[in-house]
């Protein structure tokens, strides 16, 4: 009876025992208003925990207002490194509401301006040399904090591109007079003694020979140090792909005190990789490819890549071959051998090409090539521009060709550039040794633009013109695949492959002599790894040897997506023609890796 009862009371204090309070999260949105300067309202969304934790709702009022008092002090120093240091914040909480509100009020009061700036040496002294003459601040600017610390960098920049390695910075002093609403920075720096570029040392590597490393050095020994070339070293070492880091340090040297050695630690990556690509556009379907490389195979980083490649209109083998510093530095022997079974709409070529040439870098702006080729072919169009002639039958043929390129690159990316300027010229005479007897030279120009735009500079608009000439054989003797096309992605994308320009009856592309193609595009940026791409492509491929800009252009529209990743942007653009055609379609649908152009 007394166990009972015990158990009846335990199960009765149990029930009447509250349990743990169920958590009832506070939602809420948060609005940030008053502040005109878009810049500054964008860096205040940024920077507002308010704004960026409302996914995360506190778990009271009181915690809410934690919060909102935490983010008055953030936002002050916001807008205090734009230039508003007079900035005000406050803000308002309604709870009554579902979700509750947040206002927060900037006042930002006026923004300040650089008064001066001076550059002292260890003495307090001016420092000579026409330091800091040319720096990311200047009077008269908004007194923001980010070019304050850009300039003291550049300054260290200034002084070891004039002799001072050791250059330090001692103090900075920025101080604010708010009753004139401007500020004053002052960096004290000590140059440390002028030094001269001395022995090279080179450590880190494991297979590669150290002599590679030392042809990249852009700076002679006994030359007045300079930041600048050391930079170029660096930067030349790492586009190699061989380096997943290089450091070069300089060290003084006692044995010369005038001297500084030359430390570079360079970090091989592997030199074998495998590697494999896919791509799809609606006229050519999809297709993969899969390759190998050695970027080191025999220590002196020579380069050998083979690839297959496969889709529903290719199927090909390829082999490069690139030894670098061939008989001089920045000179590279090329070789390479291809066997490709090509089924484009305008033709079926089974061609095999082997080619042996020479390339030369200057600085790494300019290359420039030239080489031997030769081919031989089995070819069958499958268009005919005469519809009151027989098809062309078969074409057998074997020429040997001299390509010689000339090409400039002032981007600031390979893949995905931001802003400069592209320009290429190629040139190719050619014979043919057996079939028709023709010589031709073929001609192509290209040139392309890039601008960044806004202060994020999240837009970048970029244009290209490419122009192609084919001159010295008439158009019914040329082989189907040696004549110019123009359409596909990378050309003019509304078209299908080949597509834009004449065509025989059957509605298949019989190729030209020239082409015109123009493309106009804007690369916006929604985050850092979304982007849109609007875009308008222009042009066609011509019987004559030069382009007839007087005939109607072939051009559509279109939008293209990207996403960011490390090595380069996914593409997927989709296109229309605004000049349809029977047999073209309404869309072009491309996804591949990289830019367009």
């Amino acid at each position: 009876m007394r166990v009972h009862r015990f158990l009846l009371t335990v199960a009765l204090a149990a029930t009447l025992t509250p349990g743990p309070a169920v958590r009832a999260d506070l939602n809420y949105r948060a609005e940030i208003s008053g502040a005109e300067d878009s810049d500054l309202a964008d860096l205040l969304d940024r920077v507002s925990e308010l704004k960026t934790l409302e996914n995360k709702p506190p778990a009271s009022e009181q915690a809410l207002r934690r919060r909102a008092d935490r983010d008055l002090a953030r936002l002050a120093d916001a807008a205090h490194s734009l230039g508003y240091w007079d900035a005000a914040f406050s803000y308002e909480l309604d709870t009554g509401s579902d979700p509750a509100k947040v206002k927060v009020t900037v006042t930002p009061g006026a923004l300040y301006h650089v008064a001066s700036i001076d550059v002292l040496g260890p003495d307090g002294q001016p420092l000579s040399g026409g330091i800091g003459q040319s720096l990311p601040l200047k009077p008269g600017d908004p007194a923001r904090t980010a070019p304050v610390v850009a300039a003291e960098t550049a300054l260290l920049a200034a002084l070891g591109d004039s002799g001072h390695p050791f250059a330090k910075v001692e103090n900075r002093r920025v101080e604010i007079d708010r009753s004139a609403q401007t500020m004053n920075v002052t960096y004290t720096l000590d140059p440390g003694p002028v030094q001269h570029f001395g022995a090279v040392t080179v450590s880190g590597l494991e297979r590669l020979n150290p002599a590679y490393v030392e042809g990249r050095v852009r700076w002679q020994p006994g030359a007045p140090y300079q930041t600048q070339k050391v930079e170029a070293t660096r930067r030349a070492l790492i586009e190699t792909g061989l380096f997943s880091t290089v450091q070069i340090t300089p060290t003084p040297d006692p044995d010369h005190p005038e001297n500084v050695r030359m430390t570079i630690d360079a970090k091989e990556r592997l030199h074998r990789t495998v590697g494999v690509g896919l791509a799809y556009n609606t006229s050519q379907g999809p297709g993969a490819r899969l390759y190998w490389e050695n970027r080191n195979l025999f220590g002196n980083a020579e380069s050998l890549r083979v690839t297959g490649e496969g889709g529903q209109q290719v199927a090909g083998f390829r082999t490069n071959f690139r030894k670098p510093d061939f008989l001089t530095v920045d000179q590279d022997l090329l070789a390479s051998a291809e066997i490709v079974d090509d089924k484009p709409i305008a033709y079926h070529s089974r061609r095999g090409v082997v080619s042996l040439g020479l390339e030369r870098r200057f600085g790494s702006e300019l290359t420039v090539g030239a080489g031997l080729q030769g081919t031989k072919a089995n070819v069958a169009p499958q268009a005919n521009p005469n519809p009151t002639t027989a098809a062309a039958p078969t074409q057998h043929y074997s020429l040997i060709a001299i390509p010689a390129y000339l090409k400039l690159d002032e981007t600031d990316n390979l893949l995905n550039p931001t802003r400069g300027y592209r320009a290429q010229l190629s040139v190719m005479p050619a014979h043919t040794l057996s079939g028709p007897n023709l010589t031709f030279v073929s001609n192509q120009l290209s040139g392309s633009g890039y601008w960044s735009l806004g202060a994020q500079q999240r837009t970048t608009l970029a244009g290209r013109l490419a122009l192609a000439s084919l001159d010295g054989a008439p158009l019914a003797l040329l082989p189907a695949d040696q004549r110019i096309y123009a359409g596909g992605g990378g050309s003019i994308r509304p078209y299908g492959y080949q597509l834009a320009g004449p065509r025989d009856i059957g509605n298949k592309p019989f190729g030209g002599r020239s082409s015109l193609v123009l493309n106009l595009e804007a690369r916006v940026k929604i985050t850092d790894t979304i982007g849109i791409v609007p875009f308008v492509d222009a042009g066609s491929y011509y019987e004559s040897p030069l382009p007839q800009l007087g005939r109607t252009l072939l051009y559509g529209l279109g939008l293209g997506f990207r996403y960011y990743t490390t090595f380069g942007p996914l593409r997927v653009d989709l296109a229309t023609p605004m000049r349809r055609r029977s047999g073209d379609s309404p869309i072009q649908i491309y996804i591949s890796l990289g830019q367009a152009f």
